[in-house]
């Protein structure tokens, strides 16, 4: 068996480390099966993708056109040389590969997944959805053109499920359910003693995850609550506009000692371990690889419901979901825990004992057997 697993970038993000955990599992566990991956825009786990499969491929890198020797513009200018299509040549040289399977992941790599069926109709083909309808609607307001293509859908959450039978009108019997899943190192706490009430949140710093909302939500416990002395951290990737702006509204809502945007780290487990609370701000997440994590580190979760995958855990574990964009609702939640330690450690168990299903173990053999069925939907 030969897989094309296809990823839009190799960001250290939900979506390409997902995949990379089933690469991993791949190599370990099925080394009869032979891996190439095509990456379409890069990132800092280009490394460790390379590192997990057979080949290779960097699009960026091989449809750049390359500079013409003086011969060769010549020949070009006197119709004597036929320009170089490098993106045509390497769809050729893919769909002449003859993979069992081709598995687009997210819904920017459908395009060019297409293009190769196209020229190698009878590969199987995969698409592992990872977004809801206001992104897909954005970045592949087209995407209908391309569903009678697709023989199978994998799908993060039943909330993403429901956006392709309800939005898209994908047959339900296409689509298959495979939570997300991600590994987690237990890292100490800070000296209680030294500890202040946190509440948490992380992502790339983007309209989507809701950095206004949680700004807000700053606010509002701090103007309200202001004996309590909550603090407010948000994890997660800054751009430089972004910055700029938050910091002048933080100056402007005088929340400098309360609010801290960190950006980037390499190791964000420290910090979430020394969270109380996580709330997920999200207008839409699909089943956010960060709530896997603190769920792992015991932690509870309040969220908005109709937006975010992982409600589908939180409501039978430990958390709240309340309802969309209410700071309000969402402040009560986190005093309530500020003010009921038991309570805040009783879910922060059931979240713990929910979200250790969620390992690379247990998820990639379910991934694998989809790839493997010979279930042509």
């Amino acid at each position: 068996m030969r897989i094309l697993f296809i990823t839009h970038e190799t960001s250290r993000t939900g979506a390409p480390m997902v995949l990379l955990h089933f690469l991993r599992w791949l190599k370990v566990k099925k080394p009869e099966v032979v891996i190439d991956v095509l990456d379409l825009a890069g990132g800092s786990l280009e490394p460790d993708f390379k590192n997990n499969c057979n080949v290779f491929y960097s699009y960026t890198e091989l449809i750049k056109s390359k500079p013409l020797t003086l011969w060769q513009r010549v020949l070009l200018k006197l119709n004597l040389l036929k320009k170089i299509n490098h993106k045509e040549e390497l769809l050729q040289q893919l769909a002449a590969s003859n993979y069992t399977a081709l598995y687009a992941n997210t819904i920017l790599s459908i395009p060019l997944a297409s293009a190769i069926i196209n020229i190698s109709p009878k590969t199987k083909f995969i698409a592992h959805i990872h977004e809801l309808n206001a992104i897909i609607k954005m970045v592949l307001p087209n995407f209908e053109d391309y569903l009678l293509k697709i023989n199978q859908f994998i799908v993060p959450s039943k909330l993403v499920k429901s956006n392709l039978i309800e939005n898209w009108s994908v047959p339900e019997n296409y689509i298959e359910v495979v939570y997300e899943c991600t590994v987690v190192e237990n890292t100490k706490q800070t000296n209680k003693a030294e500890h202040i009430f946190t509440v948490g949140a992380s992502g790339y710093v983007h309209w989507r995850k809701g950095h206004d909302v949680f700004l807000q939500l700053a606010r509002y416990i701090s103007s309200n609550y202001p004996n309590c002395g909550i603090n407010f951290v948000w994890i997660g990737k800054l751009p430089v506009k972004e910055q700029i702006i938050l910091e002048a509204d933080i100056q402007k809502l005088g929340l400098q000692t309360t609010i801290n945007f960190i950006g980037e780290v390499a190791n964000p487990t420290s910090y979430y371990n020394n969270f109380d609370v996580f709330v997920m701000t999200s207008r839409e997440d699909p089943f956010p690889l960060v709530c896997i994590e603190v769920g792992m580190l015991g932690k509870p979760i309040v969220s908005f419901e109709k937006a975010v995958g992982t409600n589908e855990v939180i409501s039978e574990a430990g958390g709240f979901i309340v309802p969309y964009l209410d700071v309000e609702a969402m402040a009560d939640k986190i005093i309530m825990y500020y003010n009921n330690i038991e309570l805040l450690k009783s879910h922060g168990e059931l979240n713990k004992n929910a979200f250790s299903k969620f390992t690379p173990e247990i998820i990639c053999p379910q991934l694998f057997e989809i790839i493997t069925s010979q279930n042509m939907a």
